[in-house]
């Protein structure tokens, strides 16, 4: 927050023969300073990028931040241009505006509305090269930038892509102590460009009530990040999913509900995240501050505004399943066994722990 000091003067006339205006601002002349951020993923259809302004007053800063016109320019052209081989393919796509209606309203700036732009592209070429151009208030200011895209990157389970249908083992037939779950591995073959990797689980699951009325839920945990030493050289990386940590994870999430009267599991779901090496560097570059000096280092590709143009891979596989073993687990297991799971596998319909 800056403020508006007015310097005093101490002497007499006899220091200072004639008078002089004290008043100045710690802010100086306001430069406009565009930010921009915006990732290009080759997995997706819309393209997102945000596209504001540094703004300064003399005031409080933190309602300035609540006011969107503090933030926003009022004429922005944008174009994404495709090259391969350094040669555009003809390829150039008009960023639009749209206004984002769920931005949290937790933070600092306005919300939960804001403007964002887009383009929409499925078939984004990940050998291709995409080039950023920014026109602000007619000209007045100019943004470029270019970025790689992460080619080469693919989740695989004993040299086969992740399966809908593949059901994971998470637990043998018994189990007697922590150390009798099972892990589940599958390697990742690490992105062109790549530098840093977010793995998550989902765990999905349908409460019925005594009124017979159900409801379905989902809980999300990141189990693992890790770097990728050598983004021009991928490698393979081995995932490993521990089944303890699952059933404790489920445990930890869910309470028992004497108003649930069966609850029934629907689905384990996988996202990987992979990161271009430079959206890392911006990422590390953000981290709270440690050291003694507070000394902030700043990291743009951009030239003509501070931020990043920059890709990224958000990879899903759904719906998997669990095994008989690993269902029998949920529904009887030292974790699971009191939040009332049942099964609906066959092969459990003559068991206690069987429903419909």
């Amino acid at each position: 927050m800056r403020k508006l000091f007015a310097l005093l003067a101490l002497g007499t006339s006899t220091f200072f023969l004639g008078g002089c205006d004290s008043d100045f601002s710690l802010n100086g002349d306001y430069e406009i300073q565009p930010i921009v951020f915006g990732l290009l993923d080759h997995t997706q259809d819309v393209h997102m990028f945000k596209i504001t302004k540094a703004y300064l007053g003399n005031g409080d800063n933190l309602v300035y931040a609540q006011n969107p016109d503090s933030s926003y320019f009022n004429q922005v052209e944008g174009t994404v241009t495709e090259y391969l081989n350094g040669d555009p393919t003809g390829r150039t796509w008009t960023l639009q505006d749209t206004i984002v209606t769920n931005k949290s309203t937790d933070g600092i700036f306005y919300a939960p509305e804001q403007k964002a732009y887009f383009f929409e592209e499925s078939d984004l070429d990940s050998l291709a090269t995409y080039e950023l151009y920014i026109s602000l208030e007619g000209g007045k200011h100019e943004v470029t930038g270019s970025t790689e895209l992460l080619p080469k990157f693919k989740p695989n389970k004993s040299s086969l892509v992740i399966s809908d249908f593949f059901p994971l083992t998470f637990a043998p037939s018994t189990v007697d102590e922590d150390s009798d779950y099972s892990k589940w591995n599958f390697n990742l073959n690490e992105a062109l460009n790549g530098a840093a990797y977010e793995f998550y689980y989902t765990f999905r699951w349908r409460e019925t009530y005594t009124d017979n009325s159900y409801e379905d839920f989902a809980i999300t945990r990141m189990f693992l990040e890790t770097e990728q030493n050598k983004p021009l050289t991928p490698s393979v990386q081995s995932v490993i999913v521990n089944g303890l940590d699952v059933y404790q994870f489920i445990d930890d999430n869910i309470e028992p509900d004497a108003n649930v009267t069966k609850r029934r599991f629907l689905g384990f779901d996988f996202r990987i995240a992979a990161a271009h090496y430079e959206l890392k560097q911006y990422m590390d570059i953000g981290e709270p501050i440690s050291g003694i000096a507070q000394v902030q280092p700043e990291f743009t590709n951009l030239n003509g505004a501070r931020g990043l143009f920059s890709s990224r891979i958000v990879f899903d596989a759904k719906n998997f399943q669990f095994d008989a073993n690993s269902i029998k687990q949920l529904c009887t297991g030292l974790y699971t066994a009191d939040l009332g799971f049942c099964s609906h596998l066959a092969e459990h319909s003559s068991e206690f722990w069987y429903c419909n």
